[in-house]
């Protein structure tokens, strides 16, 4: 009987060590998706916001008035876009 118990022991915790280990690479993997996720609405706003600042100051130092304005702010939403469909072509991939 000891030796059919140990035999027992050995496979389920053999087996709870994998399940262990699974669950700690999806906890980790999980976080990183979270963190990407998360970081990219900040992405989005600073591309917007860096955009519409730089054609703010261009056109200030050339006084073209609201045309450099506009036209990086369509660069600054056109970047963020481009990360929002990065981020949708990554979470295909998955």
């Amino acid at each position: 009987f000891s030796l059919n118990n140990s035999v027992f022991q050995c496979v389920f915790f053999k087996t709870q060590d994998q399940k262990q280990d699974r669950m700690k690479r999806e906890t980790v993997r999980a976080v990183k998706d979270l963190a990407y996720y998360s970081s990219l609405g900040l992405q989005v706003a600073l591309s917007i916001f860096i955009g519409l600042f730089f054609g703010i100051w261009l056109d200030g130092k050339w006084g073209t008035q609201p045309v450099f304005t506009l036209v990086f702010l369509a660069f600054g939403i056109a970047a963020g876009f481009k990360n929002i469909w990065l981020a949708l072509k990554k979470s295909r991939k998955m």
